[in-house]
């Protein structure tokens, strides 16, 4: 009974380990309808452009903490038409009912801090993960400038807090480099400080919406810094440091 204890307990350790990684990548990602007073809603999702920054740590006990970032086009298009504008000095007819995309940001960007926990196969040669985020997200246009496939351009400037979760596979293709595919759900709450509701007429309003987005990207990582789970019993000289067995050191890394 003791050896199969302790046979458990090794293979426990051995599943073990303490990374640094870095990743970047891309793919695509598609919206949904924003809220509150942004009258130009679309009812037809479009594929966006997507990109995609991270850096985590993992613990002895597989919880990754860090940071993640994401751009990507925030668009889509409408089947209904609305009333135009004036932009500046140029009178927009009408908006969507065109099969033309309604870009509320070209460039939505969001910085998020990050948990989740990993589940690691075959002694950490590759992982899955599921965790959460929370943040800062900024939408970035020129509303001045029309491109032939868009309807709508909303303004530049809105910013707000950004919520979401995440879920991927990383896997290693050599000693330090591997692979990774996220699916995620960002959640943006926008708030113009210098921009009007369009189509409010009487008792203007400063443009205010929430929108959730799904990036979808794969990438590469880097493992900057990796103690192998093997490594717990032993001492490192270099780094003048003994690897304790989690089982006398719980919280203490």
């Amino acid at each position: 009974m003791k050896k199969m204890l302790l046979f458990a307990l090794l293979i426990g350790i051995k599943a073990q380990a303490q990374e640094l990684e870095g990743g970047a990548g891309g793919g695509f990602s598609i919206n949904g309808q924003p809220t509150d007073n942004m009258v130009y809603k679309g009812d037809q999702s479009v594929m966006n452009y997507s990109t995609n920054m991270r850096l985590l740590y993992t613990t002895k006990n597989l919880w990754q903490i860090g940071l993640e970032g994401h751009m990507h086009e925030l668009s889509s298009k409408s089947s209904k038409k609305y009333g135009g504008f004036i932009n500046g000095y140029r009178l927009i007819d009408s908006i969507g009912g065109d099969d033309k995309k309604l870009v509320y940001a070209k460039n939505a960007v969001n910085i998020t801090a990050v948990i989740n926990k990993r589940f690691d196969f075959n002694q950490g040669a590759s992982y899955a993960y599921i965790g959460a985020a929370i943040g800062v997200g900024f939408a970035r246009n020129n509303s001045k400038t029309y491109a032939a496939n868009e309807s709508y351009n909303g303004p530049d400037g809105g910013r707000g807090l950004t919520y979401g979760a995440q879920l991927g596979y990383a896997a290693n293709v050599s000693g330090n480099i591997g692979i990774y595919l996220e699916a995620a759900m960002r959640y943006y709450t926008f708030d113009y400080k210098d921009a009007g509701a369009p189509q409010i007429w009487v008792s203007p309003q400063v443009l205010k919406y929430s929108i959730m987005a799904f990036p979808i990207t794969f990438g590469l990582r880097y493992t900057f810094y990796k103690v192998p789970g093997s490594a717990y019993g032993t001492y490192n000289k270099v780094n003048r440091r003994y690897y304790e067995n989690k089982r006398y050191n719980r919280g203490k890394y």
